[in-house]
């Protein structure tokens, strides 16, 4: 879970370092980091090999008296693990890519040209196009980027709904933040990244105590917890108080907490849903559980483009309407958060026993001995 905890500190603390970049030069900001990711990757990133599988030898178990003595003991050979490897489909994945973009352009576009306009609807047309080819793709290739076998297994299908939503509940907060304090509060840029403070900080706490919150109520109750506590947040936000900068620290700083506990307890859980599936399998869901979350948040600033308007300065009603619209996906995020139950789904054959084993907060099912 410690990736994805940082995962959730580094997104929440975006805020914060957008608006301190806003303030001096945003361009000569993002390209030193990127710089900086691509050798980090290299050299800290594991390197694993090509997968290799095939028939499993059987014959005659052989019985007798078991001998026993000293077991020895000494450094254990490591290597990299070798499985069966997989096709590309480069063809799922920019079917995939190019509905998630026009369902955005559609949604951004329509606040500018009408939802009646002709390019509109062209976008909305491509988009229904290209949801049908994937889906006619995926059903054909042996190894599409969107495995429908995935899906087989419920607590991973709520974990890749509940991601979805969470992340169309967690964009909207994100882009709000810098109209409400720039606009309606009249704060600078480097002030409004400051505003957001309390919520990364939030974030990086309880995601260092996640492992320990995980494991006393479970993972489904701690899921429903962090979903919502995300959707009380914008709740807090939508009192009295909640949208006047006189009241930053009563109306706005509890909101921000609140968002900040949801996203270091419900990310860790949902992200780890991975490992429900079959080993075969886990790198592909990891990587459909990613691109719920960023189709997700491409989704979420769409949303709250169509509810303020497509307006640069949207006023303080147009952001209220925004943060009920978060409210609902963050619980619609709890809702499927109550779905995902503790188990490792196995194929038949995958393991000799039902008996698990618990690394983490993830059963894995081991051979019987």
């Amino acid at each position: 879970m410690s990736a994805v905890a940082a995962s959730a500190v580094a997104a929440s603390a975006g805020p914060v370092a957008g608006g301190l970049l806003a303030a001096s030069d945003w361009r000569r900001g993002q390209s030193p980091a990127v710089l900086l990711a691509w050798p980090a990757g290299l050299r800290l990133l594991p390197r694993t090999g090509p997968v290799r599988t095939g028939p499993v030898r059987t014959g005659p178990v052989r019985t007798g008296p078991v001998r026993t003595g000293p077991v020895p003991t000494g450094p254990v050979p490591t290597g990299p693990v070798y499985g069966e490897r997989r096709r590309l489909d480069p063809l799922g994945t920019l079917l995939v890519l190019l509905g998630t973009g026009c369902l955005t352009t559609t949604c951004v576009e329509a606040a500018d040209r009408g939802y009646g306009a002709p390019a509109t609807l062209g976008f909305l047309a491509v988009d229904l196009v290209m949801g049908a080819s994937a889906v006619a793709h995926v059903r054909r290739h042996p190894d599409p980027a969107m495995d429908p076998a995935l899906f087989r297994t419920r607590a991973f299908t709520a974990a890749t709904l509940g991601l979805r939503s969470y992340f169309l509940a967690y964009a909207a907060p994100i882009l709000a933040a810098t109209p409400l304090f720039t606009g309606a509060w009249g704060r600078s840029s480097a002030r409004a990244g400051l505003a957001v403070t309390p919520w990364p900080l939030t974030v990086l706490v309880v995601s260092m105590l996640s492992g320990r919150i995980v494991r006393a109520p479970g993972e489904r109750t701690t899921a429903v917890v962090g979903g919502l506590c995300f959707a009380a947040g914008p709740v807090w936000w939508l009192l009295p108080a909640g949208g006047d900068g006189a009241h930053y620290a009563v109306g706005f700083i509890p909101g921000l907490v609140l968002t900040g506990v949801g996203a270091g307890l419900y990310q860790p859980v949902m992200f780890s849903a991975a490992g429900l599936l079959p080993a075969r399998q886990l790198s592909l869901g990891s990587g459909v559980l990613m691109m719920s979350r960023q189709g997700g948040s491409a989704l979420g600033v769409a949303a709250l483009v169509v509810i303020t308007g497509g307006a640069a300065r949207p006023g303080l009603d147009a952001l209220r309407a925004g943060w009920v619209f978060t409210a609902v996906t963050a619980a619609l995020a709890a809702v499927a958060g109550a779905a995902v139950r503790t188990g490792v789904r196995a194929d038949p054959g995958e393991s000799g026993d039902p008996a698990r084993t618990r690394y983490g907060t993830i059963d894995v099912p081991v051979p019987a001995a």
